[in-house]
């Protein structure tokens, strides 16, 4: 992580705390009358700026709050240009979130006569349960803050059944569809689009739908059509989001450069989109790509869909994109085949992910530029490698058990013997010390050293005191490994295998 990125992070974080903190300090002076004279208030040199950046990390009924911090600040909440209403931690509060909006953007346009640079560029509208009833307010609100020149726009506006077992989505409206000029990024999730209106997005550069009804078959073509300068797409769908029966068409787009699509039931026709350089796939058929016209991809993450029997349509599209740098390849499924080669002579980096206890072999057929090999997942893998070059591998094992059998040492070792490859070093990550310290029969029978890997590392959580058992134990796998004490490579590598478990049960 670069020390500019871990920077802002960490100012973010401070902000965000120290935003939190304005709002207990406003609860407190709410609870008495008194109000700090201006010349003894902590918070009054604190520039316009600055006090608007604090109050952006708060929702805008916190944000308000703070008027009572300090005298300078009781009109502050005016010029806030992130506006945040949510009604997801209040149950059966609806009536008053309306209420608190409705009154809310109406005193925002009075203080715009007053506060002329009272812009706002985010809104961000999370409702739990959609009533067709509200639907003139939501189109209202949109309508506002469209023609404030907003940038940013989060909506999500949660499907209602009804008792009859019908299921009413909010649709967008035309004025956003066709009048938000000046909007960058669009955030939709469990709203209703159709093709009714000529989407006109000029300005749109991301773009992320997600859970959306989708009522036509060619509303994303439609949408990048409209969205000339649009650079990113990410598309995640259930199947009960949309008919089944939909196809989505992606191939009207000159700007896109990124694409993510994460699907329950494959609906893509096809992908054709000349300049895309990152591509994200999950459940959908590879066939789909168009590979002569996909040929500026560095970055392509694949995750095998079900019912997948055959490999050549991956294997070609991998070997044919002439610029490809990173591939990614998941496994989300329990499937019969065993066996991926993998060829391309750019290729630099290697990522698979194998959550499944089935064997996995990963053959590297014509990789001449490939320097990194990283895995997650269970231990039944074998990687071969055709070419010389040197790697550099890094090998996160999820054992899923905590006693550690003869088998599990067996399978240990044809694991170390199956790195069939020319290793500048090997970083192995296993949860226990317990995973590595062979009992004494198996060490009998066994040769030794299992392998002769001159930059081998050993990564787990183990006490102390058994550090030097630990190492004189692993000195019989390779006399010149080392130990690396803590687990937090390991507990990223887990969250995302958590992440990705909670995917698929939301999917499947």
């Amino acid at each position: 992580m670069s020390d500019s990125f871990s920077s802002k992070k960490l100012n973010s974080q401070f902000l965000s705390s120290f935003s939190l903190l304005l709002v207990v300090m406003a609860e407190k002076r709410a609870k008495t009358t008194l109000m700090v004279d201006e010349e003894e208030d902590r918070f009054y040199k604190l520039p316009d700026s600055l006090i608007q950046h604090i109050l952006s990390f708060l929702s805008t009924k916190e944000a308000v709050s703070t008027c009572l911090v300090s005298n300078r600040w009781k009109l502050m909440w005016y010029s806030v240009p992130k506006l945040s209403f949510s009604d997801f931690d209040r149950a059966n509060n609806q009536k008053k979130l309306y209420s608190y909006v409705n009154n809310y953007l109406e005193h925002r346009k009075r203080g715009m006569k007053f506060i002329p640079d009272s812009a706002i560029t985010s809104f961000k509208l999370h409702i739990n349960c959609y009533q067709r009833s509200k639907s003139r307010d939501l189109d209202k609100w949109l309508a506002f803050i469209v023609n404030k020149k907003v940038k940013e726009i989060n909506l999500r506006v949660n499907k209602k059944k009804t008792y009859r077992g019908d299921i009413h989505y909010y649709s967008l409206p035309k004025t956003l569809a066709v009048k938000a000029r000046y909007l960058t990024k669009l955030k939709l999730n469990s709203v209703e689009l159709d093709s009714r209106y000529s989407f006109s997005f000029p300005s749109l550069k991301t773009l992320k739908l997600a859970c959306v009804r989708l009522a036509d078959n060619d509303v994303v073509d439609k949408l990048l059509m409209g969205s000339p300068s649009l650079e990113k797409l990410q598309l995640r769908f259930y199947c009960q989001s949309s008919d089944p029966q939909l196809r989505i068409n992606l191939q009207h787009s000159l700007s896109l450069k990124s694409l993510r699509i994460t699907l329950s039931v494959d609906l893509v026709e096809k992908i054709n989109v000349i300049n895309l350089e990152f591509l994200s796939l999950m459940c959908v058929d590879f066939a789909k790509i168009r590979v002569s016209a996909c040929k500026a991809i560095r970055i392509l993450n694949l995750s095998c869909y079900l019912g997948m029997e055959d490999l050549s349509s991956l294997e070609y599209l991998i070997s044919n994109l002439p610029l490809l740098e990173e591939f990614t390849f998941t496994k989300v499924h329990k499937w019969k085949l065993k066996h991926i080669e993998i060829s391309n002579q750019h290729l630099v980096k290697l990522i698979v992910q194998n959550f499944f206890g089935e064997e996995l072999n990963v053959i590297l057929k014509s990789t001449p530029k490939l320097t990194t090999v990283v895995y997650t997942g269970c231990i039944n893998l074998s990687v071969s490698m055709e070419s010389s070059n040197l790697l550099f591998g890094t090998f996160v094992i999820h054992e899923g058990q905590e006693n550690y059998d003869t088998d599990w040492f067996l399978d240990f070792t044809n694991f170390l013997l199956n790195l069939k490859c020319s290793w500048r070093s090997i970083d192995i990550h296993v949860k226990s010390d317990k995973a590595l310290i062979f009992p004494e029969k198996l060490k009998r029978v066994c040769r030794s050293p299992l392998v002769d890997w001159k930059n081998l590392t050993f990564s787990t959580e183990y006490e102390l005191k058994r550090e030097s058992n630990l190492k004189d134990a692993l000195q019989w796998i390779s006399p010149t490994l080392s130990l690396k004490k803590g687990r937090h490579f390991y507990k990223s590598s887990f969250k995302v295998f958590e992440n990705f478990q909670k995917n698929k049960e939301a999917f499947f």
